[in-house]
């Protein structure tokens, strides 16, 4: 069995200092994803650069502070990552690793949001089907089936926030992010997550705002993800979240496969 863990870690270092490298160790992933590290290497401490039992690839972003992905693979597994994907108007702001194993491709993701104002929802629809078409390329050419992690910053049916009424008009949750979401799952990937709960569910969040408590009380929106090429979805034995770690305002989730 394979295990895969992604997390929006909300500032790397900021997590480190909440908990983050104890989680690591629990966790015991062969495979972690990170996303919005905000963070170069030479501002990370040594045992983030060098964990006990991976081998860690970090990209960040050209601007300080901001996004940035790292991809933590433990010791001994055959990998070979490509950072981006060679567009540079989005490999600029370090949203994405792609690493090829003996046999599956794994995308580390760190969607675009669109922002308050909507101003950045065309980038993030350029970006999202930019991820989409180069996973098909790539199986295309490899063969292999492909995984897509990360942060997809779009919450896709009603009974993935808490609150949809409320927020029909708020990126994350608009039409034209939710159509791409029908999009990309028609071009032939799954959601792994709902293939182990039922569609018709809802409570399953990945982030909760800091304000109004809304953790506690579980007012929250599922946008952090693991979706899969159709033909993959037979090998995974479970697709889960960890609500209950702390660190960050996003929560892990998990995928164990054969």
């Amino acid at each position: 069995m394979t295990k895969i863990s992604s997390w929006n870690v909300a500032g790397l270092r900021a997590c480190e200092k909440k908990g983050f490298y104890d989680w690591y160790l629990e966790d015991d992933s062969d495979v972690i994803c990170l996303q919005e590290t905000k963070a170069l290497p030479e501002q990370l401490s040594d045992r983030l650069n060098n964990p006990d039992n991976h081998e860690v690839l970090i990209a960040p972003a050209e601007r300080k502070g901001y996004s940035g992905v790292a991809t933590w693979v433990r010791k001994g597994i055959n990998v070979k990552h490509t950072v981006g994907l060679g567009i540079p108007e989005f490999d600029c702001e370090g949203r994405t690793i792609i690493s090829e194993f003996d046999d599956y491709i794994l995308f580390n993701c760190y969607f675009p949001n669109g922002q308050r104002d909507h101003a950045r929802v065309p980038y993030k629809m350029d970006f999202c089907r930019a991820v989409a078409d180069k996973a098909l390329k790539l199986k295309k050419k490899t063969k292999k089936e492909v995984v897509i992690c990360g942060d997809y910053n779009t919450a896709h049916t009603e009974n993935d926030l808490a609150n949809p009424k409320t927020n029909k008009k708020t990126t994350g949750f608009l039409p034209i992010e939710r159509e791409w979401m029908d999009e990309f799952k028609a071009q032939g990937f799954t959601d792994l997550f709902r293939e182990f709960t039922s569609p018709e569910e809802n409570g399953h969040y990945t982030w909760w705002t800091y304000r109004s408590n809304c953790r506690e009380r579980n007012v929250g929106w599922r946008i952090d993800y693991f979706w899969s090429t159709d033909e993959f979805v037979s090998r995974v034995e479970n697709c889960w979240h960890q609500p209950d770690v702390m660190g960050s305002d996003h929560c892990p989730l998990s995928i164990e496969f054969k």
